[in-house]
């Protein structure tokens, strides 16, 4: 799920949210424990047309989220669910959809203006606009229904240096997706080594764990192997600790 630390900035009213900050660190996103769903699926596309629900009157709300926000005065704040297809255009985890259709809570918020800018509900507040670029990872759901958001990364050219931004971005969120799988193999191989019972069993749970070590994942951007290592680090010391032992 999309986890993040509250902060709160003052923006000036034109800007619907804030990405603090640049690098890895600001489009990376935690989903190794969704990936215990056999469906899980990764891919870059544009978001098309979006469908909303009722919407319901919010009290209060804010403009982006817990890495960076802002309040505007005389703002309305709004949410409703909505669904929107993906036009995809490379999948990095799972098997390729066309054009799938995901479902999603929005909040909505209605500037003094009269304009709106729509933004998740959960973890970080991810601006959501029809046509935008980003990773979408979704669990699909039955033939006919809409699938299950589960993390969002928005394409942000700033972000990146040159002329090919958007294959830089393509690259950073195949790096992301695999940190992902790697975490997961990780932790996966140290359980059954933590339940192996028996000289048999433990020895073939340690050997899996080593192999899992041994494919340690080689980073498309040399940019994200820090990424690699703030994340799987422990997990890795964790596993050299039980091979020793």
């Amino acid at each position: 799920m999309m986890l993040a630390l509250l902060a709160l900035v003052v923006v000036p009213p034109q800007i619907p949210g804030v990405v603090a900050g640049k690098g890895p660190a600001a489009r990376w996103v935690d989903f190794h424990a969704d990936l215990d769903r056999p469906a899980l699926t990764a891919v870059i596309g544009t978001l098309g047309k979006l469908k909303e629900g009722k919407r319901e009157r919010l009290p209060d709300g804010k403009l982006g989220g817990s890495t960076a926000s802002a309040s505007v005065s005389g703002t309305q704040y709004f949410k409703t669910v909505a669904m929107a297809p993906i036009d995809v255009q490379k999948t990095l985890l799972g098997a390729p959809a066309d054009k799938p259709s995901l479902q999603f809570e929005v909040q909505i918020a209605r500037l003094p203006d009269g304009k709106e800018r729509r933004q998740l509900t959960t973890g970080s507040g991810t601006p959501v606009a029809e046509g935008a670029l980003a990773m979408f990872v979704f669990d699909p759901a039955a033939k006919g229904k809409s699938a299950q958001l589960i993390a969002l990364v928005p394409f942000d050219s700033a972000q990146f240096d040159g002329g090919k931004a958007e294959a830089s971005f393509a690259d950073a969120m195949a790096d992301v997706v695999a940190v992902n799988v790697y975490l997961k193999s990780l932790e996966t191989a140290l359980a059954a080594v933590d339940a192996a019972k028996g000289d048999d069993a433990v020895a073939k749970a340690r050997a899996e764990l080593k192999a899992r070590l041994d494919k340690r994942p080689e980073m498309k951007r040399t940019d994200d192997d820090q990424l690699l290592s703030t994340h799987a680090g422990p997990l890795e010391a964790r596993a050299k600790k039980r091979l020793d032992g």
